[in-house]
């Protein structure tokens, strides 16, 4: 997978189809098998269990799994000459052309290097761990899902572990999986702007996920000042000037940052703002929302800033008699299938989470590998998924 749209942080950046009925079957009826006769075949015939014989089951073959030999036998050359190519020796001298062949070869036949053999030799154990909050949100499916698929490609394992976001730990209390041989590097996506984590990490491989930690140089985060634009384009092109963000608490780096773009953007354009923080939760987005109506000035159009705050902002506005879109507009900055399956099939900003967890894998790489330490930016793709949430702001 690809994080193209990675770029370094600069101190700007700071502030499926359903499926059909089941038809009538026009298969003929079933003949007794007699002895000797071979199972019938057919162009349509599903998959099913494997056909039995006298003997037992016909068991489906398995393709044996790729070796250094296969691909070596396959090119013509020495398995040494393939070990040096595949493990990026840098001592190795190998034609261009030859060097490429068996690179394609190996991809061919899906060759995968042995995990085991290959920790031993580079002291590595072969895992990262991706401590991460609040699994029942399902962006970190999306973001867990890109880190799994770039670690694999680097022949690396990744345990999840989940931290409640509420009982953020120090950086450092993870430092014993790196200490105990658990693991080569830490993921963390529980980093908050607080200052007793300020110690940080110090000697383990690291990099924070969708948070900035508590030094520069070890933070993939996504463009969360572009979101913020993204939808102050869209509800202000439509003539709303008052406007509400509800987000997670303020000690947060992603809502610290959502907030901070929406306050200097909304003031750079005249906009009235609300900014509301509140738990990340169903009861979050419902009390939030009661302040919000209970305003002198009920803001037009809302920003929510994840799934399950946005379900609680639903429900509080259907009890208030509070019409979505006519008398709010409503956008969210988790983007899930679900949200084109409520009663109002809700707009939002699809953020970059496959290319935010790829990109991380990627700078914990070259962390272990002694690279110099950059922030990285994962601006892209980012995109508005448009539904019915969102209409012109109501006159007067």
């Amino acid at each position: 997978m690809s994080s193209g749209g990675a770029k370094p942080l600069s101190d700007d950046t700071a502030g499926g189809s359903r499926g059909s009925a089941p038809r009538a079957s026009t298969d003929p009826p079933a003949v007794p098998a007699t002895a000797g006769a071979r199972p019938a075949t057919g162009r349509n015939r599903g998959p099913g269990p494997a056909a039995s014989t006298v003997d037992g089951p016909v068991l489906p073959a398995q393709r044996r799994v790729s070796r250094l030999i296969d691909i070596a036998e396959a090119v013509g050359v020495h398995t040494s000459t393939v070990s040096r190519v595949l493990n990026g020796d840098p001592a190795q001298s190998v034609r261009p052309e030859l060097y490429q062949q068996i690179l394609a070869v190996a991809r061919q036949q899906g060759y995968r290097p042995n995990a085991l053999a290959r920790a031993l030799k580079g002291r590595r154990v072969g895992a990262f761990a991706f401590v991460i909050p609040l699994l029942r949100n399902p962006i970190w499916v999306r973001l867990q899902r890109g880190a799994l698929q770039r670690a694999a490609e680097h022949g690396f394992v990744v345990m999840i572990m989940e931290e409640p976001l509420d009982d953020a730990k120090s950086p450092d209390s993870y430092r014993y999986l790196v200490d105990e041989s658990r693991a080569d590097g830490l993921l963390i996506a529980t980093s908050l702007r607080i200052r007793e984590h300020a110690d940080g990490v110090s000697v383990a491989p690291h990099v924070y996920v969708n948070r900035r930690g508590p030094h520069r140089g070890n933070n993939v985060v996504m463009d969360e000042a572009g979101a913020v634009q993204m939808f102050l384009d869209h509800v202000g092109g439509l003539g709303h000037r008052n406007v509400a963000l509800i987000d997670g608490p303020a000690y947060v780096d992603t809502v610290h940052r959502r907030v901070l773009a929406a306050r200097r953007i909304c003031s750079a354009r005249g906009f009235t703002l609300q900014a509301l923080n509140t738990a990340a939760t169903e009861e979050g987005g419902w009390d939030a929302t009661q302040r919000m109506l209970s305003h002198r000035i009920r803001p037009t159009a809302c920003a929510v800033g994840s799934l399950n705050q946005l379900f609680g902002m639903l429900a509080a506005l259907r009890a208030a008699s509070v019409p979505v879109p006519e008398a709010m507009s409503v956008v969210s900055f988790d983007e899930d299938e679900c949200l084109a399956f409520l009663e109002v099939p809700v707009t939002s900003v699809a953020m970059p989470l496959a290319e935010l967890g790829s990109a991380a894998v990627d700078a914990l790489i070259a962390r272990m590998d002694g690279r110099q330490d950059r922030d990285v930016l994962v601006r892209s793709p980012m995109t508005l998924v448009q539904r019915s949430s969102v209409s012109s702001a109501p006159p007067g």
